[in-house]
């Protein structure tokens, strides 16, 4: 028992503590192992299919992180390729950043379009391909940077010009990106009531939410 204890603490290390029941079950714990370590609260569920072992680490959003092990629950977080494992984006992303709360799932992920990942009633998953400039790592997660989050939400209709422009706004206001980022990332879409480029988008989202000038001084180039 204590040898699978350890094997499993070793995959938890890299994993913010995390370990998928089926990488449990690599280290040889079976279904009875793995409740009897829940008994002895040596372990304790996250959400179905995925354990955190107690007294190690917690990651800021473990439910997010469990959703995201379960993209490839046989694979070690730290062998994933990135972005290609999948990467937090749209709502969740949004809320990853601390810059809003838009109604949906607990956790959306955006994949390449060949990826076997499936939505569910906890899960949304988007398909795109992403490159190394659409997301970076936050709290321990691949999450879609900010100007490519901004333009996700737009793109599917997840909120209003006015909630686009609280969540520009809240962006700019933490530096989380400049203005000539997230003007780039609005260039290539169509919302409906604004025209030009995307620099005149985002004015235009700015514009659309009180305290957008002092946001889109908070947020100039350097």
């Amino acid at each position: 028992m204590l040898k699978i204890v350890g094997s499993i603490a070793d995959v938890a290390e890299g994993q913010a503590g995390l370990v998928t029941e089926r990488q449990a079950a690599a280290c040889g714990a079976s279904p009875a192992v793995l409740h009897e370590l829940l008994e002895g609260r040596v372990i304790e569920t996250v959400i179905p299919g995925v354990v955190r072992l107690r007294g190690g680490t917690r990651p800021p959003f473990p439910q997010l992180y469990a959703h995201w092990l379960l993209l490839a629950p046989d694979e070690p977080a730290w062998e994933r390729p990135l972005p290609a494992a999948g990467v937090v984006s749209h709502g969740a992303a949004v809320r990853v950043y601390a810059v809003g709360n838009l109604p949906g799932p607990a956790a959306e992920f955006t994949v390449p379009p060949n990826h076997t990942a499936t939505s569910s009633q906890d899960v949304l998953i988007h398909r795109a391909v992403l490159g190394p400039q659409d997301y970076r790592e936050v709290a321990g997660l691949p999450v879609t940077s900010p100007g490519r989050t901004l333009a996700d939400i737009a793109a599917v209709g997840s909120t209003d010009l006015e909630g686009l422009g609280r969540i520009a706004t809240n962006l700019l206001q933490r530096r989380l990106a400049t203005q000539t980022e997230l003007a780039q990332a609005l260039e290539a879409l169509e919302l409906p009531g604004t025209t030009g480029t995307g620099a005149d988008r985002l004015s235009y989202l700015l514009a659309s939410v009180d305290g957008a000038e002092t946001a889109a001084n908070s947020g100039e180039d350097a």
